[in-house]
């Protein structure tokens, strides 16, 4: 796509207090063992200020192969949340590899005429890209519900909970942009260890001679 074919930009309104927000299967299958942290992710939007429902697909134990349910379940579900002037956010559950399966039914024309935010990352990031390519939406490249707002989230300290929960809301209600985001001053190691690669030197040969020895001992 060169510069002078990039679409332009259509950006969703703001959410207000009291906007319903759905969390829905746009990839991968709500495995049972995840449903608290589901419930957890539900109650973080709601301490947010938002109405949060869960998309029907998103019934713990139902799913097709790795998905939640066929192409064609999943781009119905989605086509209408987007034509339901109700729902003001779609947040995905969990990633997978699922939605390049569905993309020729989405319903662009429903984004062009109510755009609202589409969020989540991995499998949800293919939707930001051909959807944005299509419409010009703008993506929003968060954490996804379940194994982020009801998971990791909840394993930081407090504080940082709260700043995550901060950043999350005032990126779906500011009207301004939201700014260069607050970083650590340390690293933060994820798996500790140590590991050494192999040695790939070639072996000397053993064909040198006394010359090449005494090079190599100078």
């Amino acid at each position: 796509m060169t510069g002078s074919a990039l679409p332009q930009l259509l950006r969703p309104r703001a959410l207000r207090p009291g906007d319903l927000v759905v969390v829905a299967s746009l990839s991968g299958p709500l495995h049972a063992v995840y449903e608290p942290d589901l419930e957890q992710a539900v109650v973080v939007l709601e301490r947010m200020g938002f109405r949060v429902r869960r998309s029907p697909l998103l019934e713990a134990g139902r799913h097709h192969w790795w998905s939640a349910a066929r192409p064609v379940e999943i781009a119905e579900e989605l086509n209408a949340l987007l034509r339901d002037p109700e729902v003001r956010a779609i947040i995905a559950h969990d990633g997978g590899q699922t939605a390049l399966g569905y993309l020729d039914l989405i319903d662009v024309e429903a984004i062009a005429a109510d755009p609202k935010p589409i969020l989540g990352h991995s499998d949800t990031s293919l939707l930001h890209l051909v959807l944005y390519a299509r419409t010009g939406l703008v993506g929003f490249h968060t954490d996804l519900a379940t194994p982020g707002l009801g998971g990791a989230w909840q394993a930081a300290p407090a504080a940082r909970r709260a700043e995550l929960e901060r950043l999350y809301s005032t990126l779906l209600t500011g009207t301004e942009a939201i700014g260069a985001l607050p970083t650590t001053p340390s690293w933060e190691c994820w798996r500790p260890g140590c590991r050494r690669a192999p040695d790939r030197r070639p072996a000397q040969s053993h064909r040198a001679g006394a010359g090449d020895a005494l090079r190599a001992a100078a």
